[in-house]
């Protein structure tokens, strides 16, 4: 094994003051995993919260981290020069991140957090082998003196070219009338402003003085979306439309219509939606400029309670409408919960039996008579008024009692209640 004081990775101020040669084989020896794991979880907490759900946005993130820590691994080890260093993930996540518009300070915190973290665990690293092996205090000194050195060369060295790439990707962007359109958008939907000047109306090619419904298609791009944009169109049959990327692999579709909405015509969207079989939230219908970003509102906290539901059913698109109540509700997590554990007693437990109970319930709420759920469930009449009993005999009271409160907590239970 060729000895640190040989090797030319560094470049040459490196070699002036080369490190024990036993860091190497500590360097070498070190697994990069649980490192990958810590740093991707700190960066998407500390600098990338609002993209933490966003899997296509965590995988280009988790990319980045693993091909840094395993070039800063070639480094240390002197297998690779910082001179002339080549690297592609990073590059590319810092290209996603100008497309998604993060600001540049996000992305500078994500390296402060990164490198802190390498630095902690790098060293932690170190110190024990220098413990373990009795390592003299100035040797020691000198290996983690020159691991801190070069570390911090080497993010330099990183920042540098991930700042350059991504201000070559802004600048290209800013000359694109798509990137322009989309800071736009962005941008009405932070601000409080409430118009918009004629020119910005002319860019985005959409009005806003109108009534909007949104639709928000949580696992398609951009580019796909404008692919089914056409056969929703021919069912809303809008005034106009626009495509907004929410994030890389989600997309928001807006239809304005002059004279408001027909709740006909909203169910036509959400056929379309079901027959094309993909995930989708649909907000109501909203007015105006206000109103835009009220649809915008609407979908993500449908696709929340769209999420949550599709855990314990199948549901593909569900529509504001009908879940206004749970939104509604589970505006206070906390409260939700108490409600249901209120309401349904025991059979909010996580039981077969109390599940059985449930089920029978919401059923009979919606079918209306005994033999309609015994034929809704395919059970004998008998079963199910066994089950009706003994669901009364658990609540303490008839099921005619409370019976609206009852239902909404059927509703809720299956959003706050984890399953095992």
């Amino acid at each position: 094994m060729t000895d640190f004081a040989g090797q030319s990775g560094y470049g040459l101020a490196d070699r002036e003051a080369a490190p024990p040669a036993w860091l190497h084989e500590v360097v070498a020896a070190t697994p990069i995993d649980n490192m990958v794991d810590l740093i991707v979880e700190l960066c998407s907490a500390q600098a990338f919260a609002a993209y933490s759900d966003d899997l296509e946005f965590c995988l280009k993130l988790r990319a980045s981290v693993r091909e840094n820590l395993e070039t800063l691994k070639s480094v240390l080890c002197g297998a690779t020069s910082l001179e002339g260093l080549t690297l592609t993930e990073p590059l590319k996540f810092a290209s996603a991140q100008a497309h998604l518009g993060i600001p540049q300070t996000s992305m500078q915190k994500s390296y402060r957090v990164s490198f802190l973290t390498q630095w902690n665990e790098w060293t932690s690293a170190l110190r024990d082998y220098i413990t373990t092996q009795g390592i003299s205090q100035e040797e020691a000194t000198s290996a983690l003196t020159w691991l801190t050195r070069v570390l911090f060369r080497y993010q330099d060295v990183v920042a540098s070219l991930v700042a350059e790439a991504y201000s070559r990707e802004g600048e290209a962007l800013s000359r694109s009338r798509q990137h322009v359109q989309q800071r736009i958008v962005r941008e009405i939907l932070k601000s409080d402003e409430n118009e918009l000047t004629p020119s910005e109306v002319d860019t985005i090619g959409y009005l806003l003085d109108q009534s909007h419904v949104a639709v928000l298609l949580p696992n398609l791009a951009w580019g796909a979306a404008n692919q089914i944009l056409l056969g929703l169109r021919a069912v809303a049959l809008p005034n106009h439309s626009l495509v907004y990327p929410m994030t890389l692999q989600s997309t928001v579709i807006w239809f304005g219509k002059r004279g408001g909405w027909k709740p006909e015509t909203l169910r036509s969207i959400q056929d379309e939606l079901q027959r094309l079989g993909m995930p989708a939230s649909v907000s109501g219908s909203n007015d105006g400029f206000k109103g835009f970003k009220q649809c915008y509102d609407e979908v993500r906290q449908v696709e929340r309670v769209r999420v949550g539901l599709n855990a314990v059913t199948e549901t593909k698109v569900l529509c504001y409408e009908d879940v206004a109540l749970e939104i509604l509700l589970l505006r206070d997590q906390q409260r939700a919960i108490r409600f249901v554990q209120s309401e349904l007693g025991p059979l909010s437990n996580d039981t077969v039996e109390a599940e059985r109970l449930r089920e029978t319930l919401e059923a009979s709420f919606k079918c209306g008579s005994h033999v309609a759920t015994a034929e809704y469930l395919q059970l004998h009449e008998h079963t199910v008024r066994n089950r009706l009993h003994k669901a009364e005999e658990l609540l303490g009271r008839s099921l005619l009692d409370r019976r609206i409160e009852i239902q909404v907590a059927l509703r809720i239970r299956k959003l706050v209640v984890k399953r095992k």
